[in-house]
């Protein structure tokens, strides 16, 4: 059986292991990922592509903001061709509407508490203020938030983009490649039995996505996630009328438009995960919902036809952040998954605050929130103050 020795073995070839990898490779390490289907295939190339700071969980804003400088800077990253591909527009805007008194309380509240926190970047609006930004927008709408440096970017060119990058970098990517086994070595380190023969390794790194738990369990460890299948359905054009992105506060509602007119609408509805098949399918039935929001906030659109739907594999934790840190029980072990459908646009900030703690061996104190031990010792808040 070939046997391959590599500083760092990272199982999953989504974004967040390819940007891990990229920033240990510019570091001399030799990096492997094994991916078992192909890089980006799930969560990371099928969402809806969001780069926000807008109704972030305040443990995520130190590496969101850091998050937002890179993808300004995404040539520096991935390289200008590639960046280009990626579609990056900051500056055009998300904006959460209130529809109902009770979500333009709660908008009103989480401006003052973002003020008093010190973050100036999400602004109350008001309903006139509001039906400037979005012409079409339903007369009930009371006003919302905005953050204006928000954008989005196309997920599956950026999933592509981050893997070549890699590549380029010295990474060896094994796609189709399954991780059987995982067991620690005598002398150090991991020796893993795959679909390519035995990779063995000084560190590994889990960023399975929504198979994360599956790959902790295979080093013993027990990490809570629910796997969600996120559905996604894109219309017919239409003729361009919003530039935001446009989200829900209690409503099932998320879309922006296309360069080419085309609505692509989310919403968080869950579909139908099949984890052992490494698919999912969407329930129709169930995009009732996602549609009736957004034509209860655009009634303009009512009638326009949705083209097709899609689904993503997602890992879900109990608190609504990911996992990201070092094994409580594994030296030489971390975990990075369970991003709860937000980790696109956090990805090269964690990329890079995951490899510069490994190489240092110093645990970059933005990821303290993030411990995957945190169920065990104390409850998490979503009210706790930034780190």
């Amino acid at each position: 059986m070939r046997r391959q020795v590599e500083d760092v073995l990272i199982i999953g070839g989504g974004l967040q292991g390819c940007a891990i990898a990229i920033f240990l490779a510019r570091a001399g390490w030799q990096v492997s990922i094994v991916e078992k289907n192909l890089a980006g295939r799930h969560a990371s190339g099928v969402n809806a592509g969001g780069l926000r700071l807008l109704m972030r969980d305040v443990r995520e804003y130190p590496l969101s903001l850091r998050a937002m400088e890179m993808w300004a800077r995404l040539a520096d990253f991935v390289g200008t061709a590639a960046a280009e591909s990626c579609e990056v527009h900051l500056g055009t805007s998300q904006i959460a509407l209130a529809m109902d008194p009770a979500e333009l309380e709660w908008a009103r509240a989480r401006a003052q508490d973002m003020q008093r926190r010190g973050i100036h970047l999400e602004e109350l609006v008001d309903a006139e203020e509001l039906h400037r930004l979005l012409p079409g927008l339903a007369s009930s709408a009371l006003g919302g938030l905005i953050s204006r440096g928000d954008g989005h970017a196309n997920p599956a060119n950026a999933a592509r983009a981050f893997r070549d990058a890699a590549e380029a970098a010295g990474v060896r990517i094994l796609e189709r490649c399954k991780v059987h086994d995982i067991k620690p070595k005598r002398s150090g380190g991991w020796s893993a039995d795959t679909s390519a023969g035995l990779i063995e390794s000084e560190w590994a790194i889990n960023c399975a996505g929504a198979w994360g738990a599956e790959v902790a369990a295979l080093f013993g460890e027990t990490l809570p996630i629910k796997v969600l299948a996120l559905t996604m359905m894109v219309t017919a054009r239409v003729k361009p009328f919003v530039t935001p992105v446009v989200i829900g506060i209690d409503q099932p509602l998320s879309f922006k438009q296309s360069a080419v007119g085309s609505l692509v609408i989310g919403g968080g509805i869950a579909g139908k995960p099949c984890l052992d098949q490494d698919t999912s399918f969407t329930i129709m039935d169930r995009m009732v919902s996602s549609a009736a929001a957004t034509i209860s906030a655009f009634p303009v659109l009512a009638g326009v036809p949705v083209v097709r739907t899609w689904t993503g594999l997602e890992g879900v934790t109990p608190d609504g952040i990911p996992f990201i840190g070092p094994s409580a029980h594994h030296h030489g072990l971390w975990h990075v998954f369970g991003f709860c459908g937000h980790g696109f646009q956090l990805a090269p900030a964690v990329g890079e605050a995951v490899a510069e703690s490994v190489i240092n061996g110093v645990i970059d104190p933005r990821l303290a929130p993030f411990a995957v031990d945190r169920f065990a010792s104390q409850p998490m808040l979503k009210d706790e103050p930034l780190q």
